[in-house]
């Protein structure tokens, strides 16, 4: 909900400085600032998840997201209307909505325009299972898109930085319990899950995966 709480704000108070023709040229400078260091940190998340990297956290990136793209709704509402690449630009975030409500009105473009949309704006779900202090099963899990949670190992890396490694385990069903074994070596860890794939259906996963990526 942190994305679309933020975002819905940020576009109501475009809409409100809009109507009331707000100009505040110094806290426009400052959201511009912010705005700025937002996008160079959403380029540095981009890069990190190509890469197979993160910021620690579970939703640390999808804040920057947001904060980025809300930043840039704001800056259209006090931004006066004018042809230029600056306003352009700032259309582009604040025409998104709109976008997004014509697409759903073309039934070809209606499913893709839903996952699209669920994709960008749903913080989903994201649950950690630590293994020890430099390690974690982290499940995370979209309504509509994925019917199951994905499974990730994530690795403690360089400070404010973590590894990524996706699709460690690929069970069909919802987690009900869940168990974690580091293997003599130390290298590898033994997973017991349990599982629900339909009401009164229970089904176990037993399986053993190396923690070197």
């Amino acid at each position: 909900m942190f994305t679309i709480t933020v975002l819905s704000i940020c576009f109501l108070a475009a809409i409100s400085c809009k109507i009331k023709k707000v100009k505040a040229p110094l806290i426009t400078g400052l959201i511009w600032y912010f705005h700025l260091a937002m996008c160079v940190f959403s380029v540095v998340c981009l890069i990190l998840l190509i890469s197979g990297y993160g910021f620690k956290g579970t939703y640390t990136e999808r804040v920057f997201f947001t904060l980025y793209a809300g930043s840039g709704v704001v800056l259209y509402g006090l931004t006066q209307q004018e042809v230029s690449g600056k306003w352009v630009y700032l259309c582009a975030f604040y025409g998104f909505p709109f976008a997004l409500a014509f697409g759903l009105l073309l039934p070809p473009l209606r499913t893709l325009t839903v996952i699209a949309g669920l994709g960008l704006l749903s913080d989903g779900e994201m649950k950690r299972y630590p293994i020890d202090d430099d390690f974690a099963l982290q499940a995370s899990s979209v309504d509509i898109i994925y019917r199951y949670p994905t499974y990730s190992l994530v690795q403690d890396k360089y400070w404010f930085f973590e590894k990524i490694s996706g699709d460690i385990v690929k069970p069909a069903g919802q987690l009900q319990a869940l168990k974690t074994e580091k293997t003599a070596g130390n290298d590898s860890v033994h997973l017991y899950m349990k599982l629900i794939n339909e009401p009164g259906v229970v089904s176990r996963v037993d399986t053993t995966f190396s923690l070197i990526q």
